[in-house]
């Protein structure tokens, strides 16, 4: 097991990324398992957290008693340096285990730029980089997600892929390794990598060889093995309904990109556009029921907390039950103030209306993907939509109150010319117009966001030739003179990354030495614009010998070998050849689903069919079943009555599991506690509602308190020993409910009612005992004492004696030195704890590390008096 020390997480960034023990995390005691398996996205936390598919992977092996699943992410830069400086090996979150110690370590591998960082943690994990180097004793790495449908550039780095969905191929696999251990591992590691050739969807690449013509073409997979099969197709769910779900989302402590329950409604997208790989890789569509959704739905808020939900799909408003469900949803949770999205809108008033709809409680912006700037151009990508229902959409969104959209570009698509790309500044214009003229003024704000296109493998431009940096750039520079309003505001991506993105996307093996090289140079978090180093990419290639233009640049010759085409969603080639000429003439195929077959081959390939419930009993379902608990009740008070609120002031802890996580995310772990105990709380009125909860003066990251104070009102009576039960059974580890009181008439705002803050500091101390009381002593006789108090904003000097309530106390205690302040909180400021320290070692001899320093907030008081006793 990993122990970090406490100088360590005070010196990163974020440090509740490493500590875990979030709401529903799983801790299982490996004693009692058969099976470990460590789940990772490569990028930070905040980034892997907010992953569906892992999160829905984690959920099902936790749900099996002989399996143990585990989460690690990489860590960030500081954190890293810390780790390789103190020979700290990568863990996971929920035990601190070594990476090294686990029988499967698996990557979902989301995007090309991520590849460097699965070697970082690999290196971090002390497990070998490639596939051969690695012992018996070693995990088996595993890689899967979108990137599987051309892991080439990567084989060589991991033991097998799992291909296509992976719900009911995961738990195979767990099991193979289980039984393979019970009969003593025959055939050693090879062994068991050979049983997986008899499963469907898994690719091991170690079992084939690749093979390259004289001028260095690629020309085919050599299988190694009678059991290597020619084609690995993908693995699929054929019932969404019958295939689980998350059932008990991990809620993380800390803000992430996605923080809200994603309720997926269905695979799949049969729209057709010809650039995108997800639209060919998931099909068919395969829709839940109303019913479960509904039921789904229920669950996650009930066990989570959240009051943000997002309803996700590939094309969410494509769901053939959307609007029904939608006011189901609205229905269903329409007392306890939760938000719905939609992350994809289609470009119709249909979308408009339901999104006017879904943000009632709160209301954000609209995103449109138009894509191209000229109707030619989106007819060559089989966009199916034109500029009149993108004004369309933009005027009934303007009409009910939107003032902000977000336009998305691709540039560089197949047949591109500079009018296209003019087209997108005319087309942005246009939506401004259009707003001036609907509202008589301007004030819309529109946000045209262009990325570079990468074709990719198993979409009807795999074929085509990339664009090079230089062509990107130039467009880019075209766009942005044309852009002359100030309402638009222009974005784009680098296209340095896009290309290198291009290069690996439809890569072979000889790639994995070009990665190697350019991890060994420094490459990491590649897909961050600040940390991406575009000469370290390029000096790899040289190094290597690889000229990256014969990767994207060249526009492949339709009958040569690919080499992607070992592992296949099941796509005919014959459908991706007649997409490209039906592009090249700018002639639209219908979508699949309610229209003609378009024989792509997917359904009889892989023996699965569409599940569309248009017109169905389960559209307008009957609600589910209430979960019996106390009733909640959120709204407003009838017109003409005054609103009768039920305040509380309760005593609280943040102790050790919960030091590193910050005051607002500290605050927020009680929104959702106070959500799952189905209080009625009272929330504030006006445009985007808030949870009257108030809390005392902040602490400092890394400071614990036994005494914190929050204030919070609920809209009914309710018996204070049920609200205290209710909220404590909600409470994490770290968090207990000491007091609680109910409040009678007026009474003052806790930070307003708060003077004194009480701590207590523990330090290591070698030095003697009497040279520590003389430094605090000299400190407590100063009669000023100056620091310097810099943040990323200002420089400030603060004299610190006058926030001192009494003088500092010292004692010598066997952990070390103990230090009892008494501080001042007033309406012109404070002073920190951890601010005397410093002062105390740089000004007055201290010998000790401030930052190792342990600081505990003891007591809260206002006028004298403990903040809970200041309330009858």
């Amino acid at each position: 097991m990993v122990r970090l020390e406490h100088e360590v997480l005070q010196s990163v960034l974020k440090p509740s990324r490493y500590t875990g023990g979030e709401w529903n995390a799983v801790r299982k005691d490996w004693s009692e398992v058969d099976c470990t398996f460590a789940l990772a996205l490569p990028d930070v936390y905040e980034v892997g957290m907010s992953n569906l598919g892992l999160a829905i992977l984690y959920d099902i092996l936790n749900r099996q008693e002989r399996i143990a699943a585990e989460r690690v992410y990489a860590p960030w830069t500081d954190m890293e340096q810390e780790m390789r400086s103190r020979r700290i090996p990568l863990f996971s979150l929920e035990t601190h285990t070594e990476l090294s110690a686990f029988d499967f370590f698996g990557f979902s591998l989301q995007y090309e730029m991520i590849y460097t960082n699965v070697l970082n943690m690999l290196d971090l994990a002390g497990i070998p980089l490639w596939s051969a180097d690695r012992g018996e004793e070693d995990p088996f790495v595993v890689g899967g997600g979108p990137c599987v449908y051309n892991v080439e550039p990567v084989a060589d780095f991991f033991d097998f892929f799992i291909v296509g969905e992976g719900e009911e191929v995961i738990v195979e696999v767990a099991e193979a390794l289980i039984a393979w251990k019970r009969e003593g591992r025959p055939g050693g590691r090879r062994g068991f990598l050979r049983r997986l050739l008899t499963m469907d969807g898994i690719y091991v690449p170690s079992f084939y060889a690749p093979k390259y013509a004289e001028n260095g073409q690629y020309e085919r997979l050599a299988a190694l093995d009678d059991q290597a099969a020619p084609v690995i197709y993908k693995r699929v769910c054929r019932d969404m309904d019958e295939i689980p779900s998350v059932e008990k989302p991990v809620v993380p402590y800390m803000d992430i990109i996605h923080n809200r329950i994603m309720l997926e409604l269905f695979r799949g997208c049969s729209r057709g556009c010809r650039f995108c790989q997800a639209g060919i890789c998931y099909r068919p569509v395969r829709e839940r029921t109303e019913k479960n959704l509904r039921k789904m739905a229920r669950g996650l808020v009930d066990c989570s907390g959240y009051d943000e939900m997002s309803l996700t799909s590939l094309s969410s408003a494509d769901y053939s039950c959307l609007s029904g469900l939608v006011e189901d949803l609205m229905q269903d949770f329409h007392e306890e103030k939760v938000s719905f999205s939609l992350p994809s809108l289609r470009i119709d008033s249909f979308s408009i209306d339901l999104a006017h709809k879904m943000q009632q409680v709160r209301k954000s912006g609209l995103t449109f993907a138009p894509e191209a700037g000229t109707q030619r151009l989106r007819d060559v990508i089989n966009k199916g939509v034109t500029e009149e229902d993108l004004m369309n959409a933009c005027g009934s969104a303007f009409r009910q109150g939107w003032k902000q959209v977000k336009l998305y570009f691709m540039m560089g698509l197949p047949t591109e010319t500079d009018e296209d790309v003019i087209g997108i500044a005319r087309l942005a214009k246009k939506v401004v117009d259009l707003y001036t003229e609907i509202k008589g003024r301007r004030g819309v704000k529109v946000t045209v966001s262009v990325s570079c296109f990468v074709p990719k493998p198993y979409t009807p431009f795999q074929w085509f030739g990339q664009l090079p940096i230089e062509e990107f750039e130039r467009r880019q520079r075209l766009l942005k003179e044309h852009i002359t309003d100030r309402a638009i505001t222009f974005h784009y991506h680098d296209a340095r990354v896009s290309v290198i993105e291009g290069v690996l996307a439809r890569g072979d093996r000889r790639l994995s030495a070009v990665l190697y090289q350019a991890w060994k140079d420094g490459a990491k978090f590649d897909g961050w614009s600040d940390l991406y180093r575009h000469e370290t990419w390029m000096q790899a290639f040289a190094t290597c010998g690889i000229d990256m233009r014969q990767y994207n640049e060249r526009t492949r010759n339709f009958a040569e070998p690919l080499p992607w085409e070992i592992t296949s969603p099941g796509v005919n080639k014959d459908f991706l050849l007649r997409e490209w000429e039906r592009a090249m003439a700018g002639q639209l195929t219908e979508d699949c689903r309610r229209g003609a077959c378009s024989a792509c081959g997917i359904c009889p390939n892989l023996g699965v069919h569409v599940i569309d419930h248009a017109g169905e009993e389960s559209c307008g379902a009957e609600p589910p079943a209430q979960q019996p608990g106390l009733p909640v009740s959120h709204g407003p008070a009838e017109p003409g009555r005054p609103r009768v609120l039920y305040a509380y002031r309760a005593e609280i802890t943040k102790g050790e599991e919960l030091r590193y996580v910050s005051h607002l995310d500290y605050a927020n772990l009680f929104l959702r506690a106070f959500d799952r105990a189905k209080l009625p709380m009272a929330y504030s009125e006006g445009f985007n509602p808030h949870m009257k909860v108030a809390f005392a003066s902040a602490l400092s990251l890394g400071v614990a308190s036994e005494a914190e104070y929050m204030d919070f009102e609920l809209t009914r009576p309710v018996c204070q020993p049920e609200v205290f039960d209710r909220l404590n059974e909600q409470l994490p580890p770290g968090v207990m409910l000491k007091k609680l009181r109910e409040i009678h008439g007026k009474h003052k705002a806790l930070m307003a009612e708060t003077d004194e803050a009480k701590y207590t500091a523990v330090l290591s101390y070698e030095g003697d005992e009497e040279a520590a009381a003389r430094a605090v002593q000299a400190y407590n006789e100063a009669d000023t004492v100056i620091w310097h108090r810099v943040t990323p904003k200002k420089k400030r000097e603060i004299e610190m004696k006058q926030y001192m309530k009494a003088p500092v106390i010292c004692q010598r205690h066997a952990d070390g030195l103990h230090l009892m302040m008494d501080i001042a909180i007033t309406p012109s400021g404070s002073v920190k704890p951890v601010e005397i320290l410093h002062a105390l070692h740089e000004q007055f001899g201290l010998a000790v590390n401030p930052v190792e320093a342990r600081i505990t907030r003891t007591g809260l008081f206002g006028r004298g008096r403990s903040l809970i006793d200041l309330v009858s």
